[in-house]
Formats: structure tokens, C-alpha cells, sequence
């Protein structure tokens, strides 16, 4: 089982490695920069490259990139559009030389233009990245605002228009929030089923939800200590398609102690349903 966590890139990429060894962790996903502003950090080829052979050498994979959460996906202007495309080509382009299994990005808020011409955006945005070598996750979300992705109708519109080089990254809060009550998961599953295969579905972002179900409110919680409970991840874990995918977590930290205990709690629910 590939279990892993989001973590800080603010000392280095090395650092990271170092990370997942104490940890113990064999996946994990990083920014590349800071995810709220549109400075990139420039890397040296030398840090690069040793960040690739510890990779290599402790056998970690995926290595997932999340995008900045400042772009918009669903951006109508034209200007905009273009500095947001300018950004995540150039990330894409780091992501391969790193390496990276995974790119994940929001699909966007319509801000107030409607879902149907908020996806148009997003359809047509993802078209200008299709030359890349990197995986395009789109991520669901919890449907909070005006976002887009917290049903997977949204999803199939998406991936009915241009499926080339895409997948899906489930956020297990996301999922919650937006509706589908994770500890009736064999529903939830026929749900998802209606409008794409589950073979689209790549990564999982294991998260509790602070929140309510169909709060559409995007609140992350500690595994078990949120309203998806232990039960919830059991149904998730233990399911032949999705208890076989990577997990990430992005649950509430201070320091690693949080992620170590998070992670320790996923691996003792698989160890219970032979996925480790």
C-alpha cells in the first residue's frame, strides 16, 4: 500500500526525502512553490538531480505536484487565462524534470458565469496543456462557492470532451462535503459509476472532513476524528479498486507527529484488510 502525506518544500527538495524516512512513508506530494504566490523558486540542476536519485534509491512513488491554489482553471479572461497557462506550463516542465508521477489541479470557481460556461473554461484551459508528459489529476471538490468538480457529472463533461493525459484525484472530504456519504461507499461507487469509469480515478487525498456531510464546506479533519469516522476509511481501504490506489493525506499539521500518527492509523486499517 502507498501511503504518503503533502509536505513542506520550504527546505529543500532533499529535505522531502528525509520527510517520508521518518515518516516511513513510500509516496508523497509537494508544491514548487508558494501556493499563493506567482513567484516561482528557480532550482539549481545539481538539487534536481540528487532529489531524483533519493527517489530512485528509496523507491517512492508517486511524486504528486499540486498547482498553486491561486489559478483558476475556470478563468474567462483572456489575459488572465494566458498568465495562468504561462504558470502551469512552466511547472509541468519542472514536474518532468523531477520526475513527478502526478499533477494535480482544481478545476476553478465559474464566479458566478454559470457551471456550464465555468467547465467550457476548464475544458478549453486543460486543451493548451495537452502536450505534457505528466498526468493531469483533476481534483473533486467540496463545492463550496462557486466551484466546479464537487459532482462527477462535471467530471464526465470534462473527460467527454478531452480524456487524453487526465485522471482523477479523490479527495475523501471533498467527496463528503459535496454530498456522497463515504460510509454507504458501495453507493457511492454507483454514483461515480453513472458518469466515468473508476479506472480514471489515480490518487486518493485521504482527509476527514471537519464538516458535515453536504456541508459544502471545505474543512479538513485528523483520520477518524472527523465525520467520515474510522468506518468511513474502512469502507474506502478495504474496496478492491480504491484500497489499491496511493493515499496522501492533507489533514491539519504543526509539525510530522501529526502526519506520523495520520499515516500510522491508514496503514493499521489496511494491515486489517491485507493491503499492506
Amino acid at each position: 500500500m502507498q501511503i504518503g502525506a503533502h509536505l513542506w518544500i520550504g527546505e529543500g527538495l532533499e529535505k522531502v526525502i528525509e520527510f517520508c524516512e521518518y515518516l516511513k512513508s513510500n509516496c508523497f506530494q509537494i508544491f514548487l512553490s508558494n501556493p499563493r504566490s506567482w513567484k516561482r523558486k528557480i532550482r539549481k540542476e545539481q538539487e534536481i538531480e540528487k532529489f531524483k536519485q533519493g527517489i530512485k534509491k528509496r523507491k517512492i512513488k508517486p511524486v504528486v505536484i499540486h498547482m498553486p491554489y491561486i489559478l483558476n482553471i475556470a478563468e474567462s479572461d483572456i489575459k488572465e487565462k494566458k498568465k495562468i497557462i504561462n504558470l502551469l506550463e512552466k511547472e509541468l516542465e519542472e514536474s518532468e524534470k523531477m520526475n513527478a508521477d502526478f499533477y494535480v489541479i482544481h478545476p476553478g470557481f465559474h464566479k458566478g458565469q454559470g457551471e456550464k460556461k465555468g467547465i467550457e473554461n476548464v475544458i478549453d484551459l486543460l486543451k493548451s496543456l495537452s502536450k505534457s508528459n505528466i498526468k493531469i489529476l483533476v481534483e473533486n471538490t467540496s463545492g463550496q462557492g462557486t466551484s466546479l468538480g464537487y459532482k462527477f457529472e462535471h467530471f464526465y463533461t470534462i473527460f467527454e470532451k478531452i480524456d487524453k493525459n487526465l485522471g482523477i484525484c479523490f479527495d475523501t472530504a471533498h467527496a463528503f462535503q459535496s454530498g456522497y456519504n463515504l460510509k454507504k461507499f458501495d453507493e457511492v461507487k454507483k454514483d461515480i459509476e453513472k458518469f466515468i469509469p473508476l479506472s480514471y480515478i489515480l490518487l486518493i487525498h485521504a482527509n476527514d472532513s471537519k464538516t458535515a456531510l453536504n456541508s459544502k464546506k471545505d474543512r479538513h479533519e485528523h483520520i477518524g476524528k472527523g465525520e467520515i469516522g474510522i468506518k468511513g476509511f474502512e469502507q474506502i481501504i478495504k474496496d478492491d479498486y480504491f484500497g489499491n490506489l496511493p493515499f496522501i493525506i492533507e489533514t491539519p499539521k504543526v509539525s510530522l507527529k501529526e502526519d506520523r500518527r495520520n499515516i500510522e492509523i491508514i496503514k493499521k486499517i489496511g494491515e486489517e484488510y491485507g493491503k499492506i
